[in-house]
């Protein structure tokens, strides 16, 4: 019973810590956030936030990482039950309901690289479903393709996330991938 409220409080201190990191990171980027603004804002010492991350730039990747994961999982769901057809339709509703976090990490204060990971989760996926509709066409001409999709719609997310996400994650998706059908072997 004690470890399991020991727990608890470790869970607590760790989301206080996450939070104020992304408070303080919708006003700066990273770079200009400190240890010591971190534990200012979450009201704890500098000893209890080394207790858990070595800095700043670690908590940011933990945070960046757990919004990773959850995401891939998204997509493995998504992939094993229906395929690619409601793959972006999930990633923005998974968006939109993680908006506080998604508002931060990909903003202009947040890590570019971040969404270009999570939407290349699905290119072996992709490129496996293309291969098998067009078994002549060359590879590369598959890396191509979705490398072009993948930055085209992390531009219409960036832009929708930045922009307060007024249009639903069904709309979004929706125009994601009408613009992404055509296939590279047309």
């Amino acid at each position: 019973m004690a470890y399991e409220k020991a727990d608890q409080r470790v869970r607590y201190t760790k989301m206080v810590i996450k939070n104020s990191l992304l408070e303080l990171m919708r006003e700066r980027p990273i770079s200009k956030v400190t240890v010591t603004d971190i534990c200012r804002k979450a009201d704890i010492n500098r000893n209890t936030f080394y207790s858990h991350y070595a800095n700043q730039f670690e908590l940011l990747s933990s945070i960046e990482d757990e919004l990773y994961e959850d995401i891939r999982q998204v997509v493995g769901r998504t992939m094993n039950l229906e395929g690619s057809g409601k793959l972006s339709y999930e990633i923005c509703k998974y968006i939109k309901a993680n908006s506080n976090i998604c508002k931060v990490l990909f903003s202009e204060n947040g890590n570019k690289d971040l969404l270009e990971r999570i939407l290349y989760i699905s290119h072996d996926f992709n490129i496996e479903k293309w291969k098998n509709e067009a078994k002549q066409i060359d590879q590369k001409l598959f890396d191509d393709w979705y490398t072009f999709t993948a930055y085209g719609s992390i531009a219409i997310i960036e832009k929708w996330v930045n922009s307060g996400m007024k249009e639903s994650p069904g709309k979004i998706a929706a125009f994601i991938d009408k613009a992404t059908e055509a296939v590279p072997y047309l």
